[in-house]
């Protein structure tokens, strides 16, 4: 009688360490940021660099010969693209441009290549 009350006691006391640890181990990954929350920050991070390449080489600004004084960034709009087979992954964010008087000249999309999609730290290329 006592055996099947310890083993009784034995298997709860272990059923609650075992939620225990998940549980744990679930709060632990929910605070973790998210893939694309990364990617955003990396981007809003780097958005300087980004807007000169924006206002100053970009080809859809340089062939239409646009005068950019603004350059706002969709931040949800943030994707992982991969334009061709066997092509490098590349970071996509929508681009608004504004002329001085705030007159929206244009939208389309830049791509950024980080050193790692996943988890960007520097940017190798801007198309």
């Amino acid at each position: 009688m006592k055996n099947k009350k310890r083993i009784k006691f034995g298997i709860l006391i272990a059923t609650i360490l075992v939620v225990a640890i998940i549980g744990t181990i679930g709060v632990k990954k929910m605070n973790e940021p998210t893939e694309k929350e990364r990617q955003i920050a990396f981007l809003k991070k780097h958005e300087e660099e980004m807007t000169e390449y924006v206002k100053y080489d970009s080809e859809h600004v340089l062939l239409k010969k646009y005068d950019v004084k603004e350059v706002t960034y969709n931040w949800q709009s943030v994707i992982e693209v991969q334009s061709m087979a066997f092509s490098p992954k590349t970071i996509a964010v929508e681009v608004s441009i504004f002329d001085g008087t705030g007159k929206k000249l244009d939208g389309f999309e830049i791509y950024v290549l980080p050193d790692n999609v996943k988890n960007p730290t520097e940017i190798k290329n801007i198309a």
